[in-house]
């Protein structure tokens, strides 16, 4: 691509275009080249003079931006992967997802701070940069705050604010909801709302009708879905008053030894996680004759009796939360 770009594999793709993995044959390293549909070069150029003016480790840089032969494309720093390839289908360690969140926190605040709302915060625009490093992306969607600190509704009908639905019009604390939903997908491998007809989405959204956090992913700790429950209140000015806030009572939350990561199930099992830490253990929901949580040592396979147990259906969630939590406290 004019003289300059050597593709090498397309990476993604959707409504705006496609994103090819590219060679920089001027500056002998690999890129991201977001090819974008004709018709949006005014799109690219707000968004590469948006990101220019953002230089932050917690937001995806931007390199250059032009139109060779109709296309319009951005030139951005080559992302290894994406939170929500990263942490589907069953979610990510909780530590990991909380220290992702909360550079992206951070990558918001300076956002805000110039007046930018990003609009589409979700696992899909969080990156995972080659050296490990979790940026803020694809600001195709952000516009700048009118005087009043708002903007029209936009971005992923999964992500959107109840008020940017209720209203059509959204600031800083619907960014601030959508790191939340971010936090919530991350956390459990799935959204908080996924109805698939729109009417009923927004119907959801706007009740803050989802699945308690815990219920879906029992490892993690009361305290922390608190943070996520908040962060996710309905009512804007109920929620932490900045990205600034909402990083500092994750960063707050107590230090934990052991880690739950959720895992591929064993045969036989209906749900698996690895502990590390203190102990280094399973953790399983095993489906046999009945329904038992059981806890065994990684080395030697033994159960370790004093966690877990025999349960019928309806208390597994509780015995899982009550196991996760004293091996939390042990």
């Amino acid at each position: 691509m004019g003289g300059r770009y050597r593709l090498v594999k397309e990476i993604g793709h959707g409504a705006f275009g496609e994103v090819w993995e590219a060679w920089d044959t001027n500056r002998s390293h690999s890129v991201a080249l977001k090819l974008l549909v004709r018709g949006h070069t005014a799109d690219a150029w707000v968004e590469a003079s948006l990101l220019t003016q953002l230089k932050s480790p917690y937001i995806l840089e931007v390199n250059n931006a032009d139109v060779i032969v109709d296309v319009p494309f951005l030139d951005t720093a080559l992302a290894r992967d994406s939170l929500d390839r990263a942490s589907s289908p069953r979610g990510m360690e909780p530590h990991l997802a909380v220290e992702s969140i909360r550079r992206v926190l951070r990558g918001l605040s300076l956002c805000h701070s110039r007046g930018l709302v990003h609009r589409d915060v979700k696992p899909a625009n969080i990156f995972v940069k080659a050296n490990g490093d979790i940026v803020l992306g694809d600001f195709g969607a952000a516009k700048l705050m009118d005087d009043s600190g708002l903007v029209s509704c936009g971005g992923d009908p999964r992500v959107r604010a109840p008020e940017a639905i209720s209203t059509g019009k959204q600031g800083a604390p619907a960014d601030i909801y959508g790191a939340a939903v971010a936090l919530y997908s991350v956390l459990t491998g799935r959204w908080p709302f996924d109805q698939q007809l729109q009417i009923d989405l927004n119907e959801a959204i706007v009740s803050g009708t989802r699945p308690p956090l815990r219920e879906l992913a029992p490892h993690v700790s009361r305290s922390l879905a608190a943070v996520v429950d908040r962060a996710l209140h309905v009512d804007p000015a109920a929620r932490y008053a900045t990205a600034a806030a909402f990083d500092s009572a994750l960063g707050s939350l107590p230090v934990r030894t052991n880690r739950f990561t959720p895992l591929s199930e064993h045969a036989g099992h209906e749900r698996c996680w690895s502990v590390e830490g203190k102990s280094s253990l399973y953790v399983c929901l095993v489906k046999d004759a009945g329904t038992r949580v059981e806890v065994t040592h990684k080395k030697s396979g033994r159960r370790v009796g004093r966690y877990g147990g025999d349960c019928a259906a309806p208390k597994v969630g509780p015995v899982l939360r009550k196991t996760f939590d004293e091996l939390r406290n042990q």
